[in-house]
């Protein structure tokens, strides 16, 4: 029979003190709160209504059965019996790890409600905390179990010292090769330096908008069964600027320059960043050196790199971001005017250079956009057709592309369209600037691709990599974005 509330009050209260039930809350339900000064009756209260509300109450009688068996057997009539062992399973590739603070459980239930409805396997406290399981052995399990941990970055969660333990503890099974780690933006909050490598999916645009990019950066074999990565998905871009409309143009022939028949809306402008963005349609295409066959679902890129007029709003928008500026005779054509702010004269249509991995992800975040990983940098500069160049297969030229040194620095972006477009006319893909990537080259290291105006044509190639640690500025260096996926009926 289950007891009531008076009788599970009457036992707690005559078989703990204070002391005995804060070290019971803190080993079975930490996220019981006791402020200083708190009555006992009234920490009572509080535990058996977090429980109940959590529907935890078989939790809570097997955790008071397991810390006091005999008054418990006593008190309710009831036979002891041993609790089951709690046996770590293998890991699953499948299963995600849920780690937030318990103010944002709301949140943190709705996604593990929508990615379980996809089939994916959850791990989530205190839904997994099994009957007389202590807190710190189920998630030290839970870790063991799984191979993906999603962390729902707020201040709430930054400030839980559960959290910061189990997010240092993934990052570090991440470097070991053992689970992949991806955290959420969520709210704005101060990051812990370890967390910082990492790219984050952006949550503060809408749920709806970072659910389709949390699911895009899921393993795809968990992805054939989402909207957004069938042949013909209808996307809305309501929320991120005008749209263009643009006539459907003739298929791409390899070493030809155009664009693939595409549906009506193939364009749009980012209100906020005022860049314009242009659709890669959903499907295969030719990848790497080897031209290995790939699937990538529809997403968005910038038409253009970012340029210094560009990086001035986020500049303007956010003034404890340092201005491009390395103090180097180098770097003198392309710094910032550290105290008003400006752009070097005549540089605005430029592509920014002296921006670090960080730099760019930190635009990224103000912006609402992601950098794009090197496959989908690559399919946006080659097409599915395998050529080796944005233009085709054509060797590079000055008419092409800026590269070699030709023009002694960097141009204006579009300097060099059509003739130099991608088939789905992005331009300077390649030469002009190298362009970050959100792909790790190594664990401490990150992709670039796209040569530049100072590097030979041997880097031009659309499948041609090269890599730098997140930190270093250089005058060949800049960035290119894509936008979130946007799905008008999720």
């Amino acid at each position: 029979m289950k007891p009531t509330n008076a009788q599970l009050r009457q036992f707690i209260t005559t078989t703990f003190n204070d002391s005995e039930l804060e070290t019971f809350c803190f080993d079975y339900f930490p996220e019981v709160k006791y402020t200083r000064g708190m009555e006992f009756n009234h920490k009572v209260e509080l535990l058996i209504g977090y429980c109940q509300r959590r529907d935890l109450e078989t939790n809570l009688l097997a955790n008071l059965q397991q810390e006091r068996p005999q008054p418990f057997a006593d008190y309710f009539s009831a036979k002891v019996e041993a609790l089951p062992d709690v046996a770590t399973k293998p890991r699953n590739p499948r299963q995600i790890f849920i780690s937030h603070a318990h103010e944002d459980a709301e949140l943190a239930q709705r996604l593990a409600h929508d990615l379980e409805a996809e089939g994916w396997s959850i791990w989530i406290a205190p839904d997994s905390i099994r009957p007389g399981e202590k807190w710190a052995s189920a998630i030290s399990r839970g870790l063991d179990e799984s191979g993906i941990f999603v962390l729902l970055l707020t201040p709430h969660a930054v400030q839980s010292r559960w959290v910061r333990h189990e997010t240092d503890v993934a990052v570090e099974m991440e470097h070991d090769g053992e689970m992949r780690f991806i955290p959420l933006q969520v709210e704005a909050c101060r990051i812990p330096a370890l967390w910082r490598a990492y790219q984050r999916i952006p949550f503060r645009s809408g749920y709806k908008n970072g659910l389709v990019v949390l699911m895009k950066a899921l393993p795809v074999e968990r992805r054939s069964e989402w909207g957004y990565d069938l042949a013909a998905p209808t996307f809305d871009v309501s929320g991120l600027g005008r749209s263009e409309t643009e006539p459907e143009s003739d298929k791409v022939e390899s070493g030809t320059v155009g664009r693939p028949a595409t549906a009506e809306q193939n364009s749009f402008i980012h209100e906020k960043t005022g860049l314009k963005f242009v659709r890669v349609p959903a499907g295969e295409f030719l990848y790497g050196d080897k031209k290995e066959k790939k699937r990538l679902p529809e997403f968005w890129i910038g038409k253009t790199p970012v340029t210094n007029a560009v990086y001035k709003r986020f500049l303007d928008a956010n003034p404890k971001q340092n201005v491009p500026f390395v103090n180097a005779d180098w770097a003198k054509p392309y710094n910032w005017d550290k105290i008003k702010r400006t752009y070097p004269a005549g540089k605005a249509d430029h592509p920014v250079v002296l921006v670090s991995w960080h730099d760019a992800q930190a635009f990224c975040e103000w912006a609402g956009l992601q950098l794009p990983t090197e496959e989908e940098w690559e399919k946006a500069a080659r097409g599915s057709d395998g050529r080796e160049y944005p233009w085709g297969n054509e060797q590079p030229t000055r008419e092409l592309c800026n590269f070699g040194g030709n023009e002694g620095g960097t141009t204006p972006v579009g300097k060099y369209s059509p003739q130099g477009d991608s088939p789905f006319s992005c331009v300077d893909m390649s030469g002009n600037v190298w362009e970050w990537t959100s792909s790790d080259f190594d664990k401490s290291t990150k992709v670039l691709k796209g040569g530049s105006w100072y590097l030979g044509d041997n880097w031009l190639p659309a499948a041609a990599r090269s890599w730098d640690f997140p930190d270093p500025w250089y005058f060949y260096g800049g960035v290119r974005v894509v936008v979130s996926l946007f799905i008008s009926d999720l």
